[in-house]
């Protein structure tokens, strides 16, 4: 049985560990809402601090807070600490491999840090370019189906409608693939992105 003085010991350890960790990223002045950002993460000023997605859970509303002080806190899964604890965490690194890559100490990063940073970048890009195409995609299908909906229903005859025939059944695929836009899980639209029939392009 672990005795009380032994618990104790490894508490102050571990407030030291902590304190120590607090101290460095102070008194190298680092701006923990930039090395956020250039990690991937989308943040927005609110108030006197950053809101943004949090980047170690699956986010869908912004749970995660840089705070001026330097700290971070998500109120989602309870992620909290300073931008070396960020580091550590989003990269999967050492402490020594997370001062490096901060410019704390000098240094060659690991092999694996620098895979590790690398696949954060390319995951960041991804991330932002399908962001894009759904934003895209959501405004030009509403309005051609906005637009299909006007002409159709401008059509005077039976004999007219069958002239756009081919807009007629195309327009009921357009607002499913807009309705899954619009409230699709994220599975269903990148299913919708890699699709060959969409707007008739190759994934």
């Amino acid at each position: 049985m672990v005795s009380s003085k032994i618990k104790s010991e490894v508490v102050e350890a571990k407030a030291f560990e902590k304190g120590s960790k607090m101290s460095i990223a102070n008194d190298h002045n680092l701006d923990l809402s930039s090395i956020v950002m250039a990690h991937g993460v989308e943040l927005k000023r609110n108030g006197n601090k950053y809101a943004g997605l949090c980047p170690f859970h699956a986010d869908e509303t912004p749970s995660f807070f840089v705070y001026p002080d330097g700290h971070y806190k998500c109120f989602g899964c309870g992620e909290y600490g300073d931008a070396i604890d960020f580091v550590m965490k989003l990269s999967g690194c050492s402490f020594k491999e997370a001062l490096v890559e901060l410019g704390i100490t000098s240094g060659p990063a690991t092999p694996r840090l620098k895979r590790k940073i690398r696949q954060n970048k390319r995951d960041a890009e991804l991330i932002r370019a399908f962001e894009e195409w759904e934003r895209q995609a959501s405004a030009s299908t509403g309005m051609f189906c906005r637009c299909a909906r006007k002409v159709l229903g401008d059509i005077p005859t039976q004999k007219d409608l069958d002239r756009f025939g081919e807009l007629y059944h195309g327009l009921a695929s357009y607002e499913y693939h807009h309705q899954i836009l619009i409230d699709g899980t994220d599975q269903e639209k990148l299913s919708l992105f890699k699709s060959e029939n969409y707007y008739g392009q190759a994934a």
